[in-house]
């Protein structure tokens, strides 16, 4: 056990498993989640680290992947495969060890011109029927105005994004809230817009949309140290 309460299981010597499990570790520490990590190598040479929570998480249901778990897995391969290195994919799972990447589907061959003959086309390029024409794109999620959502009240929320909003604007960081539905966002949106010093917006599309709240000062975060910072750099 470390002393934030997170339990690690390592199969014999490999450093850049113990390098993975080491960044993941520290990264749970400062998010205080005390959770035991499992780490063992795959045959095609990733990493597949195992996380599991003592403490129940908010949109994480164990076995299925969720923006927690993806924000840990693209934080440590960025942070464990540095240029140069011979890169080796982590596969973070919350609540068991992920599921193996299957085998990347074939491309598809393009297809043969068509042979020309006395300048025209052969007849079989000439019987093909021509392409339907694409009907227009839906509108995206992130071209709505998520405000117009919201037709109901609901102060307990309303209250509590009022309070992040206005820690934003006094301490000048950055907040990022996500796994909320669009109505929910639009809620966060119109309470944040009553608060002076802050501005809210909503980016990304469909399980990665998030809203951001932007202080109109900000104040950039000290760096913290990461177990990577110590190992030393390879000849």
């Amino acid at each position: 056990m470390t002393d934030s309460q997170l339990a690690v299981a390592v199969q014999p010597v490999d450093e850049r498993r113990t390098q993975a499990v080491a960044v993941l570790e520290q990264l749970l520490r400062t998010m205080d989640v005390p959770a035991t990590l499992e780490a063992k190598d795959l045959p095609d040479g990733s990493i597949s680290i195992a996380v599991t929570p003592a403490v129940e998480l908010a949109g994480v249901v164990p076995g299925k992947r969720s923006p927690l778990g993806d924000a840990l897995q693209y934080l440590v391969n960025k942070l464990i495969n540095k240029p140069g290195q011979e890169r080796r994919w982590v596969m973070i799972g919350l609540g068991g060890h992920p599921e193996p990447r299957g085998p990347r589907p074939p491309r598809p061959q393009p297809a043969a011109p068509a042979t020309m003959t006395n300048g025209t086309a052969t007849a079989a390029a000439a019987a093909r029927p021509a392409a339907a024409p694409r009907p227009a794109a839906a509108a995206r999620s992130s071209e709505v105005d998520e405000r117009t959502l919201v037709t109901d009240e609901d102060p307990a929320l309303d209250a509590a994004a009022r309070t992040l909003a206005q820690r934003s604007a006094s301490s000048g960081r950055l907040y990022a809230v996500v796994t909320l539905g669009p109505v929910e966002r639009g809620r966060l949106l119109k309470a944040a817009d009553t608060v002076e010093g802050v501005s809210a917006r909503t980016e990304g599309e469909g399980r990665l949309r998030r809203l951001v709240l932007t202080p109109d000062k900000v104040v950039p975060m000290p760096r913290q140290r990461l177990p990577v910072d110590d190992l030393p750099e390879d000849d």
